[in-house]
């Protein structure tokens, strides 16, 4: 019966993944030798209440290291996948950003400290999970708990943390594509009251659009417990990762025609002729990153009082360089010079489909980031009333050099400009030369201070209160080199915003299985606009300013969340949560186009835009029966546009269209069956992920198509020895995710299997 049940159940995930459109997990799994069982957990940093997730007021999905392993997870970008209500974007081949809730605001933490480098640029590589003990997201608006930007949630990657017990795991793997991996770890006693971990990882490989990646990646951490009241946590971080980049492969933006006129290709379509794996990329094309954290954390426990002092001190380091053939574009010529055309308003365009044309795009950056936060957390009672609180002070200190250069006027070299047959591409077209020609300063400093308090009120009804203040300081100063040599600086502007965040949220248990709660929650993010001549700077009315080189051109953007849900929790045979949720943000930047004045032509930014979300997210964890478990969750997210005020300056087009990479519909789900008797320690799983369609550019003239995708596992565990093998995308489904610069379609990875070997003990 319980064979026919599993066979019935992964039929049924299948075909489900053929229509399903959005599913997620916010639930942790646990390994034993069969079993995986869904049981809540303590969030670590993220929400920092002392309360499990099925007890508190927040909406947290969490991806823990059994599923991590389970699933053959190899990133963030894979582990975004099996969380609700999150869209990963992997860009130009190695930067990873995230739509949340249809928002690409975000915060990114690494064991509670920011990683500031998405709030700039959305410039940041993802490493290796090797190390990682879990990957947390708090959604919604999440401003008062970690700062600004933070519209769309919060991700946390936790670390593995010592431990006194010994404990050693390796593993290796290989994949298609000529992959391989091989990490270990190890943690344990050093002496009395001083704990150990230590993780290593490598991983290589051809990869699947030819990119060879490559990435080393290392992890310690010390626990010293000073004193019964008193530990000492240090850790430290290094990587030092490469990527091949990838631009995509240009699809056509408008019909082409031949010569008869009679339609060839449509809007969107890549010429058939193009292997998916194909890439165009120079070979000097290359993202290096290199980077070390620093980590000092002090635990201060004030006897059996209830009351703890924690000041956690971070240092981090970066070195990016960065150089890629962004463009590609087809041959066109007003002349019938070429077979094909197509209709630029009344005008034919004649393009060659055989040939492209490769130019590109390079900077380097450095981090140096320096961030502290002290708390003070405790316990007090007034009259029935308890309260759980906390008392902040947070500072931020960083400086971003960055080095860039213009393609057209400064590259030379005989691969300047090459020409590419897109059947047979000759990638190598000779050197280029690029001398940087600018190099922007910047300085960057927060300071911040929260209270909070989580009331139980009654033994069924809690109440979280917090306030959070944050003051943001910017100067910015742009110099002018002779390659790396400088020789002008512009004169240094500042900016600064103060704002005061709030969140509010209230939780009612109508039994031990059952709670529903709702929140509010406020945000602001800065916008970092330095003032430069040849604009026309235009505020959220519509009227015209004038800059300052002393002070904020724009208002912060700003937002709020609304949300309602519930915790459903059944022991290990259910575990669920809903949510439905709305959120605004207000004051966007935008470019509004190009103004004439005298004869003068001006660019006009604007703080003009404004755009909502809304939407809902289920996700459940179920065990029928003691050997099948169902993983799964789906999330409906309604992100658009809304009107602005219509100026000389600003037409509104876009009110009305949705997010770009904010699908209505995102699914997933696996079926998990762990075999009993003779073959005890088999465990076998089939899952899918799946999206609606997406809009690819802000006019919503170009879109990604619905997928679906379908994957399975198989593993067998004896004794400390486990070999797995996993599939993922076993239909060879060809679909997208990401464009550069809205023409360079990426397809994603087709079918590939992945054999892996660990032993832990």
């Amino acid at each position: 019966m319980k064979a026919k049940l599993f066979a019935a159940a992964l039929m049924g995930m299948c075909a489900g993944s053929a229509v399903a459109e959005g599913l997620d997990n916010d639930t942790t799994l646990h390994l034993n030798e069969v079993v995986i069982s869904s049981i809540r957990h303590q969030p670590s940093d993220v929400g920092k209440l002392p309360v499990p997730l099925d007890k508190a007021p927040i909406t947290v999905s969490s991806v823990e290291r059994p599923k991590i392993e389970l699933l053959g997870l190899r990133d963030l970008n894979d582990a975004a996948r099996v969380t609700t209500g999150i869209r990963p974007i992997n860009s130009y081949g190695g930067f990873l950003y995230f739509t949340i809730r249809g928002f690409s605001d975000f915060v990114l933490l690494n064991d509670g400290i920011r990683d500031e480098r998405h709030n700039l640029y959305q410039s940041a590589p993802s490493t290796s999970l090797a190390s990682v003990q879990s990957v947390e997201v708090l959604k919604g608006a999440a401003s008062v708990m970690f700062g600004h930007s933070a519209l769309g949630g919060v991700v946390n990657v936790i670390h593995k943390q010592p431990t006194a017990r010994q404990h050693i795991n390796a593993g290796m793997s290989i994949g298609s594509w000529g992959r391989y991996s091989v990490e270990g770890g190890a943690s344990g006693a050093i002496a009395r009251g001083v704990n150990f971990r230590a993780d290593f990882s490598m991983n290589g490989g051809d990869g699947w659009r030819h990119t060879d990646n490559k990435a080393y990646n290392a992890w310690l951490a010390l626990d010293f417990r000073l004193t019964d009241w008193d530990k000492l946590q240090f850790s430290t971080q290094a990587k030092d990762d490469y990527y091949g980049t990838d631009t995509g492969q240009p699809h056509f933006q408008y019909d082409v025609k031949d010569l008869n006129g009679k339609t060839v290709w449509e809007a969107g379509d890549i010429p058939s002729y193009i292997d998916r794996r194909t890439r165009f990329n120079d070979p000097l094309d290359h993202l290096t990153d290199k980077d070390v954290t620093l980590s000092l954390k002090y635990t201060h426990l004030f006897g059996h009082s209830g009351w703890k002092l924690v000041d956690h001190l971070s240092y981090y380091y970066d070195d990016l360089s960065y150089y890629a053939s962004e463009g590609l574009s087809y041959l066109t010529s007003s002349e019938p010079i070429y077979k094909h055309y197509y209709m630029n308003g009344n005008n034919k365009t004649y393009i060659n489909t055989d040939t492209l044309k490769r130019t590109g795009f390079l900077f380097d950056y450095e981090v140096n980031l320096l961030q502290n936060q002290l708390e003070l957390h405790g316990k007090a009672l007034t009259g029935e009333v308890k309260h759980d609180l906390l008392f902040s002070a947070n500072y931020s200190n960083m400086y971003l050099p960055r080095w860039r250069s213009s393609y057209g006027s400064a590259a030379s070299g005989p691969g300047k400009n090459a020409l590419l047959g897109v059947r047979e591409p000759q990638l190598n077209q000779g050197h280029i030369d690029v001398p940087f020609q600018k190099r922007s300063l910047e300085w960057e400093q927060t300071y911040s201070l929260q209270v909070g308090d989580y009331l139980h009120i009654t033994p069924q009804f809690t109440v979280l209160a917090s306030l959070r203040y944050d003051h943001f300081h910017r100067n910015y100063q742009m110099a002018y080199s002779n390659d790396k040599t400088i020789v002008k600086k512009d004169p240094k502007t500042s900016e600064h915003n103060n704002a005061l965040t709030y969140r509010l949220s209230a939780l009612y248990e109508f039994t031990d299985n059952v709670n529903v709660y709702a929140s509010a929650s406020s945000f602001f993010k800065p916008t970092r606009t330095a003032v430069s001549d040849g604009y026309i700077y235009v505020d959220n009315s519509g009227k015209r300013l004038s800059g300052d080189v002393n002070g904020s051109i724009f208002k912060p953007i700003s937002g709020h969340q609304f949300e309602v849900g519930s915790h459903i929790s059944f022991g290990n045979r259910l575990q669920a949560d809903f949510s439905a949720f709305y959120i605004v943000k207000n004051n966007m930047v935008q470019n509004l186009g190009k103004h004439t004045i005298d004869g003068t032509e001006y660019n006009v930014s604007g703080q003009v835009g404004r755009a909502d979300s809304k939407g809902l997210e289920l996700s459940f964890t179920a065990m029928p029966v003691d050997q099948l478990t169902i993983d799964a969750g789906y999330s409906l997210t309604i992100a658009k546009l809304r009107e602005f005020s219509v100026t000389e300056y600003a037409a509104n087009t876009q009110a009305g269209n949705y997010l770009q990479h904010a699908p209505m519909h995102m699914a997933y789900g696996w079926v998990f069956y762990d075999f009993d008797h003779a073959l005890r320690g088999l465990k076998a799983g089939v899952g899918f992920n799946s999206s609606s369609k997406v809009y690819v550019n802000a006019a919503n003239t170009m879109t990604f198509d619905p997928y679906a995708v379908c994957n399975a596992m198989v593993s067998y565990r004896f004794k400390t020895w486990k070999l797995q093998l996993n599939f993922n995308n076993i239909f060879d489904k060809t679909y997208y995710m990401y464009a550069v610069s809205t023409t360079g379609y990426v397809p994603e990875e087709g079918r590939n299997v992945r054999f892996s070997a660990t032993f832990d003990m």
